[in-house]
């Protein structure tokens, strides 16, 4: 399976007087479709607008977007997005979710870890103080998107194409052409970490009648040590948890080339932006949830770093998040039972 990220917006405009809308999108590939659909793609692309020969999604009209979300949807692509809304936020917002994080970086710490381990925490803890709003933002609402990319696509697959849950491999737009820069590099450092933190907090289910073959190496028989005196109590008979380790770490890495796969999440992720703050037609930003997996929430989520539950998304937003209620991917086969109460710890 390929999993490609691009973002769209600044991540600026914290307490602004209008909505200052960024989004992060994922677009999940399977390998069995994937020549095919770069095949075809490659003829779609011969008449898409360029810039310095790659296809940005700024420069697509309704009818180019909603073409390429149709060959998208053909060839069983799925779309996984976040977004947020800095105008909802202030400066005191962020920084008191900054310190959050930073503490929960070492709260799953024991006895048991190495001093090795522990200094290298405290200097990702140090660099994580350093790194502007902007880009901590961005990281915030990145980690929220992955974990629902894990837990959708493996639900997903094991249902449909078992055996695209063999491999996964990542890619994320670059910022810069020539070295991964700091932020990138302290990012795909803490990745693992936040999803553990939250896995643990959220576990997903595990089907019974999914079909586990081939996702069967990156099962955990039992719980690492440094996890079970931190992992609360549950249901242990499909393993312990996921290697999110292997997971993540066997095949992830950043690119600024333009591969044909970020051309088409840029394409997505910018369109739901673009239809967000009204700068494209409902034509070319509704088709999106077709790639989308239905759910009983709105599809693309908002990520809020607050803690005030009364502060809503802003009301020019509305109208298109509920649009994204309705007309996506379902979930679950005909003859699906989905457990009550068994779950995966990751």
């Amino acid at each position: 399976m390929h999993i490609f990220i691009d973002e769209s917006g600044t991540f600026t405009g914290i307490g602004g007087e209008t909505p200052a809308v960024s989004t992060i999108g994922a677009l999940i590939l399977t390998s069995h479709s994937l020549p095919k659909l770069l095949r075809r793609y490659e003829r779609l692309r011969a008449n898409l607008p360029k810039r310095k020969g790659e296809v940005k999604g700024s420069l697509l009209s309704e009818a180019q977007v909603a073409a390429v979300v149709e060959l998208l949807r053909r060839n069983g692509a799925i779309f996984c997005a976040s977004m947020i809304d800095l105008a909802a936020h202030t400066a005191d917002d962020i920084a008191g979710h900054r310190d959050r994080r930073r503490e929960s970086l070492a709260a799953n710490l024991t006895d048991g870890h190495t001093p090795e381990l522990r200094a290298g925490v405290a200097a990702l803890q140090d660099r994580m103080a350093g790194f502007s709003d902007q880009l901590y933002v961005q990281g915030a609402v990145m980690i929220d998107l992955l974990y629902r990319v894990m837990q959708d696509m493996i639900v997903y697959h094991c249902q449909r194409f078992p055996k695209e849950l063999a491999e996964f491999h990542w890619v994320v737009d670059a910022k810069d052409p020539t070295v991964v820069t700091d932020w990138e590099d302290w990012w795909s450092k803490t990745l693992v970490i936040w999803l553990q933190a939250m896995s643990l907090q959220r576990p997903g289910a595990m089907l019974p009648g999914g079909d586990y073959r081939h996702f069967q190496r990156f099962i955990l028989p039992e719980l690492p040590a440094y996890l079970r005196e931190v992992a609360p109590p549950g249901d242990r008979t499909y393993g312990a948890g996921v290697d999110l380790q292997l997971m993540y770490g066997e095949s992830f890495r950043f690119s600024c080339d333009p591969e044909p796969g970020l051309e088409l999440v840029d394409i997505v992720t910018n369109a739901l932006r673009r239809g967000l703050v009204g700068n494209l037609g409902e034509a070319g930003w509704l088709p999106l949830r077709g790639l989308m997996i239905h759910r009983s929430d709105v599809y693309v989520r908002p990520v809020g770093l607050i803690r005030d539950e009364d502060r809503k998304l802003a009301r020019p937003l509305l109208a298109t998040m509920n649009r994204f209620r309705s007309g996506g991917r379902i979930m679950a086969t005909r003859n699906l039972q989905w457990p009550e109460d068994t779950t995966v710890r990751e």
